[in-house]
């Protein structure tokens, strides 16, 4: 019978994304990620990504093979084939002599990924564990009141050209949160979203907080926001989230989703990544949110079939991190998590991907059911 069962699931994911089951469940798909010999990539950490004129943009953190580290990668996301060789990230100048310039010329360790909306020559990151950098006694004390760790988060601006050949970090600021949010000092569960709405918000995807709960804060993007050094001062959005109980349910990729109606404000989607989820959070807050449950499947084939291996295989973990919305489809990546990738090994065909934490490419149609009214025991369901 589960030979059976698997056969089905196997043929129908070979025809696209399907949907079996339990009807709020997707069943993905994925593509290997691979340079542009068409090898599969090694081990890059990804951690944030985002579609900029047709080609996905992508960023890993500091844990990540050396040469992708603070680099920037051009995907196609058809094929999940780079589209050119690592785009290494520069540092300007005057940031190098600043409080934060040790890291910035070091291995930041880089979350999230998103692009200016009214300047696409704009990316924006954020940085997450410092811990291993110590600001100078007078940078300290300048930035103390951060609410959170004693290293600032760091919102950071890069500029690139229209066709990305070059990166060069040209601002930054710290960010400091609301004390009554008590995010705590987690050096490691730090920001790990970001997305820009269409009413000139940024909102920033917290993994925990001292009560074991992610949070999402927001600010306004002014034009002049990367004028100074000083403090962004983010506030609690309040937004309601299908966290079910008090174990670990963190947000580790953020986008932005628009509204067919634009008078909407839209949606967030959110990754949650231990939970193998989708969360569409209407900025409205009119909605309920909408939990989508995901299956991975890894491709046995991609590279030449393994005798006796059934064309996909499911994955035990993914931990996906990655979350770009383009028109219809939304991109989702997976960061490979070194401690437990390995536990994905079934067929000999993908032993050396996933031993070498590679990461994969998935997508899906945008849901229709995502921007309809929800039934409020929606979120209890999962």
């Amino acid at each position: 019978m589960h030979a059976l069962r698997f056969s089905l699931i196997t043929s129908l994911l070979l025809a696209g994304t399907v949907t079996l089951a339990n009807a709020s469940d997707l069943h993905l798909r994925g593509t290997w990620l691979t340079d542009t010999a068409a090898t599969p990539l090694l081990d890059p950490q990804s951690s944030g990504l985002t579609l900029r004129h047709g080609e996905l943009i992508h960023i890993g953190d500091n844990s990540a093979a050396l040469p992708m580290r603070n680099v920037l990668l051009k995907i196609n996301p058809a094929t999940g084939q780079l589209t050119a060789p690592p785009v290494q990230l520069t540092v300007a100048a005057p940031l190098t002599q600043g409080c934060f310039g040790e890291l910035l010329m070091g291995y930041p360790d880089w979350e999230s990924l998103s692009w200016d909306r009214k300047d696409d020559t704009s990316l924006i990151t954020v940085t997450e564990d410092s811990s291993d950098y110590q600001l100078s006694a007078e940078c300290a004390s300048r930035y103390a009141d951060t609410h959170s760790t004693p290293y600032p988060t760091l919102l950071v601006k890069i500029t690139t050209d229209k066709a990305l050949t070059k990166a060069e970090i040209v601002a930054v600021r710290p960010v400091q949160f609301p004390k009554a949010a008590e995010v705590g000092n987690f050096a490691n569960d730090g920001i790990e979203g970001l997305a820009f709405d269409n009413n000139g918000n940024l909102y920033l995807a917290l993994e925990k907080n001292q009560a074991n709960a992610p949070m999402i804060f927001v600010t306004p993007y002014t034009t002049d926001f990367w004028q100074n050094e000083e403090f962004v001062s983010v506030t609690d959005s309040g937004f309601k989230l299908p966290v079910p109980d008090a174990n670990n349910h963190p947000i580790n990729g953020l986008d932005y989703l628009p509204h067919p109606n634009p008078e909407h404000p839209g949606y967030l989607v959110a990754a949650a990544r231990n939970d193998d989820q989708l969360w569409l959070i209407d900025i409205s807050q009119q909605q309920a949110p909408f939990v989508q449950q995901l299956h991975f499947y890894a491709p046995t084939y991609q590279f030449g079939l393994s005798a006796g291996c059934p064309p996909y295989e499911k994955l035990r973990n993914t931990s996906i991190e990655g979350v770009a919305v383009a028109g219809n489809r939304l991109y989702l990546i997976n960061d490979p998590w070194q401690s437990q990738y390995a536990k994905n090994i079934q067929c000999p065909a993908n032993a050396a991907n996933f031993n070498q934490f590679s990461p994969l490419l998935f997508q899906l149609h945008i849901d229709p059911r995502w921007f309809m009214p929800s039934d409020p025991t929606a979120s209890k369901q999962h």
